[in-house]
């Protein structure tokens, strides 16, 4: 709506759907870790969409609402770091947070390098993952 008539505005069409700052992407295939994740994030006033694997996510990357994805470093048949770069993936401009529980200097570096927000290396506490959301899901401009 326009503040000053009250009548709608129409908005350039946009590729994909609007993102949602609240609402966060889980990828792990480990099943308990979705679900301690999904449950420390609906705590702390989240909505949450979780999936078990790479290509789950990218066959429902259409009509994902996130703000921001949390992706296991370790998925199956493919990992975190293919999941970021895979062209879909890219054009969606989602930030990702990587997660690991056995990362190297190497594979944390790796992660950055392909976009990551932020690496967390499992266990981590939770202000740890919260303070990444928040960095994430910022719009903030970038400095030359």
């Amino acid at each position: 709506m326009e503040l000053t008539t009250g009548k709608p505005v129409s908005k350039p069409a946009r590729i994909g759907m609007e993102k949602d700052r609240k609402t966060i992407a889980i990828i792990d295939d480990d099943n308990g870790i979705r679900q301690s994740l999904k449950r420390m994030l609906t705590t702390a006033g989240f909505r949450v969409q979780v999936f078990s694997g790479a290509e789950e996510f990218l066959a429902d990357l259409g009509n994902c609402v996130a703000g921001c994805a949390i992706v296991d470093l370790e998925l199956g048949q493919m990992s975190g770091l293919d999941l970021a770069c895979h062209p879909d993936m890219i054009a969606a401009k989602l930030p990702i947070i990587f997660i690991s529980g056995t990362a190297s200097e190497t594979r944390r570096a790796s992660a950055l390098a392909a976009g990551g927000v932020a690496f967390l290396r499992k266990p981590f506490m939770p202000i740890e993952l919260l303070g990444a959301i928040f960095r994430a899901t910022q719009d903030t401009p970038t400095i030359s």
